[in-house]
């Protein structure tokens, strides 16, 4: 019996004046699903990532999140509604230490109110008090918790990778998109991110959506993938299906070039 969808983006076009990034694009996420969202560069995966977490608005279509649309709401409602995001460039705060972007993360859904706050009442510091013991619960998850005063900036790519990684999910999410998690990483780090991200994504009992254009990687971890080719949905289905498939063989030997907006 499959399950519920978390997400569905129905028939979404977007456009930027003349150009098509993302042309009547659909799929669905269900619930307990890695699901991939790959094709080559420039194929629109980041748009639509942009899309679903109000950076960016459709032209035509919606995309709904446990069946009410996502479409005209702010970032931030986005964010409490239950999605979560890393960035294909890396988006942390470096000068900030370690501990404190995971609790950036945790504070995303406030935990006391505005009064609360100023009067200074006890749940205040209680709350602090376990922010910083969550945060560092996170930190030792990802194995950064001897890095926790370090600056965020002075971290190894890697780690970096990891920290906005434990940040996203320190916001409690539902739903969690990661954009291109392994770009930049070696052989080895990549190993590791895949390990890891299959750990995380059974522990925390997620709904997943990983843009990748490694196709290797994606086969090891996603359940099943979307390929978008100039902006369109090129094939849909397990890895060992779309790895079969000529048309995604030829996009991927990049017989098709003609440029986008991703």
């Amino acid at each position: 019996m499959e399950t519920k969808p978390v997400i569905e983006v129905r028939n979404v076009t977007i456009q930027f004046g003349s150009l098509k990034a993302n042309s009547d694009v659909s799929f669905s996420v269900r619930q307990g699903e890695l699901f991939g969202l790959i094709g080559p560069n420039g194929a629109g995966k980041t748009t639509m990532f942009n899309a679903m977490t109000g950076s960016v608005t459709p032209t035509q279509g919606d995309i709904l999140f446990d069946g009410k649309s996502v479409l005209k709401k702010r970032a931030d409602e986005i964010c409490k509604m239950g999605i979560s995001r890393t960035y294909q460039n890396i988006r942390l705060f470096p000068q900030m230490t370690v501990e404190e972007n995971v609790e950036i993360g945790l504070h995303a859904v406030p935990q006391y109110s505005r009064l609360a706050a100023f009067l200074g009442l006890p749940v205040v510091k209680r709350t602090e008090r376990e922010t910083k013991q969550r945060a560092r619960e996170f930190l030792d998850r990802f194995g950064l918790l001897d890095k926790q005063d370090m600056k965020a900036g002075s971290l190894p790519y890697a780690m970096q990778r990891k920290l906005e990684i434990a940040r996203a999910l320190a916001t409690d999410p539902k739903f969690l998109l990661l954009d291109e998690p392994a770009a930049g990483m070696n052989n080895d780090e990549c190993n590791e991110l895949v390990a890891l991200l299959q750990q995380v994504h059974q522990d925390f009992h997620l709904t997943t959506l990983l843009i990748e254009h490694h196709m290797d990687l994606v086969a090891s971890l996603c359940d099943k993938l979307c390929v978008l080719n100039l902006g369109e949905v090129l094939r849909q289905g397990t890895p060992a299906q779309v790895q079969k498939d000529p048309e995604v063989i030829q996009a991927y030997l990049g017989d098709r070039r003609r440029k986008r907006y991703d």
